[in-house]
């Protein structure tokens, strides 16, 4: 009975690849050509459909790249596990944070399904653990650290004022949402997460091992998207600092090419 459910993990682990990168592309269709996000505010709207695009262009056939790859190949399951890590991030914004409409129960789906597909293949990376040199545990974990703690204390320059002012801060008010869904995620489990798997890689243990690459991966996606939702937001002519989309773009150059070198040794698979 295990070795079955096992096999059934293993199989939906990279089988919901690319259902997901149909439903993902599916949503993000909608929210182009429909009114779904009419009833947002302006500076919610033009982030929403910046997101869409970049989902639609970008994230959905990586999505079933990885997939594909993750079939024979222990580092595309690390990519895998990252963008379902992206995708369940994202819609818990979309289905917390945008308002009902008529995408409502698609959102919910490609939750569902990214979400399980990130159980499964985090199972997998579990008993095909990938061996890290030293080097790459250090740069790999180093990183985490920086990026979690950097983003930790961007978020508490913005927050902490208007908690102590009771007031909410400025970029809430423009989006018109009651909180901040990307802090609340970030200060809950992100940024912990980053800090703690950092840690553990720079230590070189085994967990280190499995979650560090997920949350680089992840990392690169992440970035990614929020560099490209600027640029669509900029070209339309929104509100969207330059300086921002330089540090975002260079924040994906530099996860990826962690990413990279951590990935770099030979892998080996965990022998207990």
């Amino acid at each position: 009975m295990p070795a079955v459910r096992y096999a059934f993990r293993a199989r939906f682990a990279i089988a919901a690849a690319l259902p997901l990168a149909l439903l993902l592309a599916a949503l993000s269709l909608g929210g182009l050509v429909t009114n779904a996000y009419a009833r947002e505010t302006p500076a919610w709207l033009e982030q929403a459909i910046g997101q869409d695009w970049f989902d639609l262009v970008i994230a959905a056939p990586w999505i079933a790249i990885c997939g594909i790859g993750a079939r024979g190949s222990p580092r595309w399951r690390v990519l895998l596990a990252g963008a379902y890590a992206y995708t369940v991030y994202e819609l818990f914004i979309y289905v917390f944070a945008v308002h009902f409409n008529a995408l409502f129960l698609l959102y919910c789906a490609t939750l569902g399904v990214a979400a399980f597909g990130l159980i499964a293949v985090l199972g997998e990376l579990r008993d095909d653990t990938l061996r890290i040199d030293r080097r790459g545990a250090r740069i790999g974990g180093g990183w985490l650290v920086t990026v979690g703690v950097l983003f930790g204390l961007l978020w508490l320059v913005e927050d902490v004022p208007a908690v102590l002012h009771n007031m909410p801060p400025k970029s809430l008010v423009a989006t018109g949402l009651l909180t901040n869904p990307v802090h609340a995620i970030d200060f809950a489990f992100v940024l912990p997460a980053h800090v703690v798997a950092g840690v553990l890689l720079w230590r070189g243990e085994r967990t280190g091992q499995v979650y560090g690459p997920v949350l680089l991966a992840f990392g690169v996606l992440m970035s990614a998207s929020i560099a490209a939702m600027l640029i669509v937001v900029a070209a339309r002519g929104g509100g969207a600092p330059t300086p921002v989309i330089a540090a975002m773009t260079l924040v994906t150059a530099a996860t990826a090419a962690v990413l990279a070198r951590t990935l770099h040794a030979r892998p080996k698979l965990a022998l207990s």
